[in-house]
């Protein structure tokens, strides 16, 4: 049994561009916000499946690729990817999760820190004394 979490679009169209047969997949239908937030997606995870699919109308219009393959390295499968309508698919590979995405992960979040810490001591601190340079 595989898994298709369909955050958009139509789950017969991407049977149809990926030539899966319906009956191998138990499909849940999800929302992007729900990306964000673990538990109801880390419950189905835990049971076994073969393949875990995240199927979208289209792979290029996706913020949250990254946390989907998070998903997939912490689901007993270990094996699917990101499909869409278009015949598009992305396969998950541990080692580029791991020595790639994560990596990516941690650099945008030190990034993202150092930007608000920067903002805050410029328009809170900075210009409330005018300090000039």
């Amino acid at each position: 049994m595989k898994l298709l979490f369909l955050v958009n679009g139509n789950a017969q169209n991407i049977f149809n561009a990926h030539n899966f047969e319906k009956e191998e997949f138990e499909i849940l239908k999800i929302d992007e916000k729900s990306l964000a937030t673990p538990k109801k997606l880390h419950k189905k995870l835990r049971e076994k499946f073969e393949e875990v699919y995240f199927g979208c109308i289209s792979i290029e219009f996706q913020r949250f690729i990254p946390f989907m393959f998070l998903y997939i390295l912490f689901s007993k499968a270990k094996k699917g990817g990101i499909v869409d309508e278009e015949k598009n698919k992305i396969e998950f590979k541990l080692w580029r999760t791991i020595l790639v995405t994560i990596p990516l992960l941690i650099f945008e979040f030190i990034a993202s820190v150092f930007i608000v810490l920067f903002s805050y001591g410029y328009y809170f601190v900075w210009r409330k004394f005018k300090v000039k340079f």
